[in-house]
């Protein structure tokens, strides 16, 4: 490979992964679930339980948005595309819930205490909102 492709395939490489990382941080700072936990979570001597319902929310407000973007997708794509985004969400999900059940036996089983359910609750929300934003990008990546 010569000097000048591999400096183009570089140069494309970080302007795709700038863009990616702007649009995702800019999703995350600008998002009304979000701002709907922090609003939950604004309250003066919030218990553990409270808090955990607050993220509880919002984990199921992610699941929404991934649902409604999975589905405005397989309204878009190709039929074979969308094929592939509907094995790699069958892929995802056995994911998610191996990884859910660590988390529960880790935090509700290893770990005591109230603050670790809270603690869990907020990993499995992260998982989620992380797929959400994903077939949320692919969706606005449509457009351009």
């Amino acid at each position: 490979m010569s000097k000048n492709v591999m400096k183009n395939t570089i140069i494309l490489i970080l302007v795709f992964l700038s863009i990616s990382v702007f649009s995702q941080s800019k999703n995350q700072q600008e998002n009304f679930i979000d701002a709907a936990e922090s609003k939950c979570l604004d309250k003066k001597d919030i218990s553990n339980a409270e808090i955990r319902n607050c993220t509880i929310k919002a984990t199921q407000s992610w699941d929404n948005e991934l649902n409604k973007y999975y589905n405005l997708l397989k309204s878009k794509l190709p039929k074979e595309t969308f094929e592939a985004l509907k094995e790699s969400q069958k892929q995802w999900m056995i994911y998610r819930d191996k990884e859910y059940l660590l988390i529960s036996k880790f935090y509700f089983e290893l770990k005591q205490g109230t603050m670790w359910y809270t603690i869990a609750e907020n990993k499995k929300k992260e998982i989620v909102k992380s797929r959400a934003l994903e077939l949320q990008m692919y969706f606005e990546n449509l457009e351009y």
